[in-house]
């Protein structure tokens, strides 16, 4: 099927081509010459030509001439595109019946990084290049070019110092790790709200589709100052798109892990003219894996996996679009389950991790510009998470559980533009309740949760190669006695017009809740392991510095972006993990307590370069260490587990003629310790991990069968070379938790993409 796909994106251009050269019989026809110029007037080569009416698609020669013969006595409209420009639309046509027509078209050239407008590090918008706080951004092009259809896959070799991994080979439980920190220290953000709970993040890494994002975007640092607990690492913002025209997508795939199969299908409506001045964002998606045992042991290394799920977003404009509305929705339900004998109730086998989940949430958001200086913002949003799980092994008929998380936000928030400065305060509201019993184990969870947070921020521009920030944030939540205060400070000098120069320093902190691991019960040794806090636990502080330079340009002709930054996050009593031991205690648990002082540093670097209009090369690459003060309770380790001193990517894009695109990207995981626990071993041991090279690759065919009417098939092959942990434990009394390197086995996918 593979080869026979390929087959058809290869050979396909040549009947798309012969359509495009003919015209009705009869009709009186006449030659149009569409010339396509940039800005400096310079020939555009391999631009694409659209006609209406008009099957196919032509492209531009190196003179940027494209020329074709058409019917004559209607009025045509033109479209052309090319990589790096805007694209351009001509209406009204008219082709003489006498002599060749010409349409002389002018290309802008597209925004390069300094124009993508961002939200996330200081509040407001504002042009990347000159946001005072380092941006990285993810925008939908890139997610949809190489088939990223979840936030999880998204994050995979695209963005150096940030990396996802999986933990635990039963239910396949994923987490981003962003700056050597594990996935409790990031917060994540959908529209700027936290309305992700540290509950939902178990597995709301892979039900979050990409498919409706306009952008992600990712601040690394302390960001308490305006986000509250839980922003030490960074944050990473969900942009939902609001549509500009009228826009249909229907896609579906097919493929195999390790030979195991799976399905997905989708769907999108970009819809402009509802009713009521509205316009709307909607989306569908379905997922079907089936179980994948890679050692034959009869016990998965990943789990058999269901998930249906579906949003919408809702806009309306006011007061000459001085005002915007916006309501927005998901909902996702998912059934996971991993261990053995999948035919059989999960208290009939040796080992089975079992999730049933349901969540939903409901968003509105308010913005008014008052005048040309200040604007306000209301928002609010609700989220409800409700699950049934099963954590046992043994045969165990007690290790049924059940969770529920309802959780609140509110955030009031104003801005005004007085000369030089910006100043943007705001107050925030987090209430989130938890409820999680798992009898088999004598837990039940729980309790609720709350935080209020008042934040200031002052952005100062003196000159307009210089910008200053400094803001605050005092939070008080119902589990510390004392409000905390984050303040943060940065500088961004324009060395020259392509040259930036930035640092900041930066606070954060978490306090004590209940997080994602803690809902998750690993089976170790054929027994459950538990994860609580400790009576006692205190917040964690943390301070976060950065430094670095970005350059983004023109080197030689070619579009050029280069960023180097350096990095260090001190953490004080910093959450880390005992062994508590109960005389009697069917099962092992792990106290979360404040242990020693810890240090995260290191240096990232990440570059893109335009070799041509159609071949560029990304990358980036990150060393950093990560290391506690004293050793840690458990192993006695003076180094953080599973985390790599080095890691990276690098990547390769070219658009090849007749609608032919190619993706090769290559991700490296360097070695790093991991906790391997008793049970197929002897007894608890760290372990060193071997170093991971794996090679992805995208190839796709774009179809133009009309001005609106799009089809691509593509094919898409993660880990080629099947590189993957090759020491994982086996039968009944393995550790579920021991999993490291590449996320995915060798798996390959096809499918298609119709968009009208």
């Amino acid at each position: 099927m593979i080869r026979a796909l390929l087959s058809f994106i290869v050979t396909g251009s040549a009947l798309v081509g012969a359509a495009a050269q003919t015209t009705h019989a009869g009709a009186a026809s006449s030659v149009l010459v569409v010339e396509v110029r940039d800005e400096a007037k310079q020939p555009v080569a391999d631009a694409t030509v659209k006609i209406g009416g008009v099957a196919g698609v032509f492209r531009t020669d190196k003179d940027g001439i494209a020329q074709l013969t058409v019917g004559v006595g209607r009025e045509y409209g033109i479209r052309v595109e090319s990589a790096e420009y805007y694209p351009a639309k001509v209406d009204g046509v008219e082709v003489s019946a006498n002599e060749p027509s010409l349409v002389v078209v002018e290309l802008k050239r597209a925004a390069v990084v300094s124009e993508i407008l961002v939200v996330t590090a200081t509040g407001t918008a504002t042009e990347l290049q000159s946001s005072p706080v380092r941006t990285e951004v993810i925008q939908a092009a890139l997610a949809d070019r190489q088939v990223k259809t979840t936030l999880a896959e998204a994050f995979q070799a695209t963005v150096s110092g940030v990396r996802v991994e999986t933990n635990c080979q039963n239910c396949g439980f994923m987490q981003i790790r962003m700056n050597g920190l594990e996935g409790p220290y990031t917060q994540i953000l959908e529209d700027g709200l936290p309305t992700y709970s540290g509950v939902t993040a178990v597995y709301g890494l892979e039900q979050i589709p990409a498919a409706f994002l306009e952008q992600i975007e990712v601040v690394k640092g302390g960001n308490s100052a305006l986000y509250g607990p839980g922003a030490v690492a960074g944050v990473i913002n969900l942009i939902r798109r609001e549509p500009r025209e009228n826009r249909f997508r229907l896609d579906a795939l097919g493929g195999w892990q390790k030979g195991r199969p799976e399905q997905q299908i989708g769907g999108a409506a970009q819809i402009i003219d509802i009713p009521g001045g509205l316009s709307g964002d909607f989306f569908v998606r379905s997922v079907n894996r089936v179980p994948v045992d890679r050692d034959g042991d009869g016990f998965s290394e990943m789990g058999k996996r269901r998930l249906d799920s579906g949003g919408f977003s809702l806009y309306r404009r006011f007061m000459e679009n001085r005002g915007r509305l916006s309501v927005t929705g998901a909902l996702a339900s998912e059934f996971r389950r991993g261990g053995d004998q999948f035919e059989l109730p999960p208290e009939q086998s040796w080992i089975t991790e079992q999730v049933d989940s349901r969540r939903y949430s409901l968003a509105a958001n308010w913005n008014h510009t008052i005048s040309a200086n200040t604007f306000y913002a209301l928002r609010a949003s609700h989220a409800y998470y409700a699950r049934k799980s099963y954590y046992g092994s043994g045969m165990d008929p007690n290790a049924y559980g059940d969770t529920r998380n309802p959780v609140w936000v509110t955030d009031t928030q104003a801005g005004h533009q007085k000369g030089s400065h910006s100043l943007l305060a705001g107050y925030q509201v987090w209430w989130e309740h938890v409820e999680d019993n798992a009898p088999a184990y004598n837990r039940t969870l729980g309790g609720t949760f709350n935080n209020h947070g008042v934040y200031f921020q002052d952005e100062w521009r003196p000159t307009s190669r210089l910008t200053l920030i400094g803001g605050t944030r005092v939070d008080k939540s119902n589990r510390l006695d004392k409000a905390i205060l984050s303040p943060r400070a940065g500088v961004r000098v324009g060395l020259s017009n392509s040259l930036v120069a930035r640092a900041t320093v930066s606070t954060g902190f978490r306090a004590p809740a209940v997080f994602d691991e803690d809902l998750h019960i690993a089976q170790v040794g054929g027994e459950g392991f538990v994860l609580q806090n400790a009576g006692s636990l205190r917040e964690e502080r943390s301070v976060s510095y950065s430094g670095g330079l970005d350059f983004s340009g023109l080197v030689m002709s070619r579009r050029v972006q280069l960023g180097l930054n350096l990095f260090r996050t001190n953490l004080h009593d910093a959450f880390t993990l005992a062994e508590d031991v109960v005389e009697g205690q069917e099962f092992r648990r792990l106290l979360r307590i404040n242990g020693p002082d810890a240090s995260v540093g290191g240096a990232s670097f990440d570059g893109t370069l335009r070799l041509t209009n159609q071949v560029g090369i990304r990358g980036g690459f990150t060393a950093q260490h990560a290391r506690w003060a004293e050793p840690e309770p458990q192993f006695g380790s003076r180094s953080f587990f599973r985390t790599p001193s080095r890691y990276g990517f690098l990547g390769t894009d070219w658009s090849m003629p007749g609608g032919v695109e190619w993706s090769l990207t290559a991700d490296f995981t360097g070695r790093m310790i991991a906790p391997h626990y008793a049970g197929y071993i002897a007894e608890d041991r760290l372990e060193t991990t071997p170093r991971f090279l794996t090679f992805n690759t995208v190839v796709s065919r774009t179809f133009e069968l009309s001005e609106r009417k799009r089809l691509r098939l593509f094919l898409n092959v993660q880990n080629i070379g099947d590189s993957y942990q090759s020491d994982l434990d086996r039968g009944p009394s393995r550790d579920s938790a021991y999993v490291y390197g590449p996320s995915e086995m060798r798996r390959a996918v096809v499918g298609l993409t119709f968009e009208f």
